[in-house]
């Protein structure tokens, strides 16, 4: 008996959809992959160019005590460096929270704490001096340096093998992206390792490296940034070059990995597809409501999915305004299975606005037969984008890399 049902529902309803509207779809699903795949073909990664190691190359940097600081005033002892700005109004505190913690945990051991600024037009020494007071800060065993702004930019791309993206336009506090990943150096001047300052448990895992003698855990050990990644028959500047496929512990190395950006901004994307989950409930429940010609609960249940919609839309602009948009990093047949999804639900969604707030109109107005009409059109579509919503997220930001 179901099996029979189940034929004439789709018959009775979805069949009734114009077919215009299925043949437009289609065609962006089919169109879609093509810009994408013709962009990936235009890769070309050829041998890598640099070593398995990475030295902290000289540099000659400015110490909030107003003394220069170079690489050979480091030679010989192990050194851990991270990089904040004081206008930061994101993770910067956090960063230099965590070093103040491994400050007062390391204060007997050689250990040289130093913090680099990404902002030195701002951050002068007596501006550095002033935020190193606040976290109490060492004089002697914890420095922050600042200095010529290409040379800090070219020495935090090239030894440590982090990037960094300004922002002009972004708020005072958001302007510069940054790692925040506490770099740790040994006596040689070797890069050997990595930890995010936001996280505790790495935190802990590099105080027992750094007091214990443990070995680097493999998944902290730091890769060299591989070159000679050619887009388009030209090859990337070293500065430009990524690393390996960011990861949990990559502590923002990728600039839309773990951006500087404050922390309920980096919950939005959950909260979007939530939205997004909660919009596709109640479209399911207005159309069964109004199936069984519950008209009064059939108009609020979609007007509550209107507003849930509207939410959404206000939260996704504010995250893209904040911090732009993430890579998908997937690889293999899910990647241009990701596009094809992604852009229909971009095309699709530009419409829907405007379709629902005249359905809804229409309804309100009790112009049952027009309402009925564009209402055909209308809830495939908004179905489609808040399903294919929930999709995208689950894939950028959950999907295996």
């Amino acid at each position: 008996m179901r099996s029979q049902l189940l034929p004439q529902f789709w018959q009775a309803n979805l069949c009734r959809i114009p077919s215009p509207l299925w043949v437009a779809v289609i065609a962006f699903v089919l169109v879609a992959p093509l810009n994408g795949s013709a962009q990936e073909l235009d890769i070309e990664v050829g041998t890598p160019d640099i070593p398995t190691e990475t030295f902290v190359e000289d540099f000659s940097l400015t110490e909030r005590s107003g003394k220069t600081v170079s690489r050979a005033d480091l030679k010989g002892r192990p050194w851990l460096a991270c990089f904040i700005f004081t206008r930061c109004t994101a993770t910067c505190s956090k960063v230099t929270a965590s070093m103040a913690e491994l400050s007062r945990a390391l204060k007997d051991t050689d250990v040289q704490l130093v913090s680099i600024t990404v902002d030195p037009a701002f951050d002068t020494p007596d501006e550095l001096k002033r935020y190193a007071k606040d976290f109490r800060a060492d004089p002697e065993r914890w420095w922050f340096l600042t200095g010529d702004k290409q040379e800090i930019f070219h020495l935090i791309h090239n030894s440590f093998g982090q990037q960094l993206q300004e922002n002009p336009k972004a708020p005072v506090g958001l302007q510069v992206t940054h790692s925040n990943n506490v770099m740790h150096i040994d006596a040689s001047g070797r890069v050997v390792g990595k930890y995010n300052a936001i996280v505790p448990d790495e935190m802990t895992v590099l105080r027992q490296v750094l007091l214990k003698g443990k070995e680097t855990p493999k998944k902290h050990r730091y890769v060299p940034p591989v070159l000679g990644i050619r887009i388009g028959g030209e090859r990337l500047a070293p500065e430009l070059a990524t690393t390996s496929p960011p990861d949990a512990n990559d502590g923002g190395n990728q600039p839309d990995a773990d951006p500087a950006i404050p922390d309920w901004v980096r919950n939005l994307p959950t909260v979007n597809a939530s939205l997004n989950g909660l919009a596709t409930v109640l479209l399911l429940l207005g159309y069964g409501l109004i199936s069984l010609r519950k008209v009064t609960a059939h108009r609020n249940v979609m007007l509550l999915a209107f507003g849930v919609s509207v939410a959404f839309l206000a939260c996704y602009l504010v995250y893209h305004y904040y911090a732009g948009s993430k890579s998908f990093a997937g690889s293999g047949l899910i990647r241009p299975v990701y596009f094809i999804i992604l852009i229909s639900h971009i095309i699709l969604a530009v419409p829907v606005p405007v379709l629902a707030g005249m359905t809804i109109y229409r309804g309100l107005r009790d112009q049952r037969e027009q309402h009925r009409r564009i209402a055909k059109i209308t809830y495939p579509i908004w179905l489609y984008v808040s399903v294919t919503g929930v999709i995208i997220y689950v894939l950028l930001y959950h999907w295996p890399q």
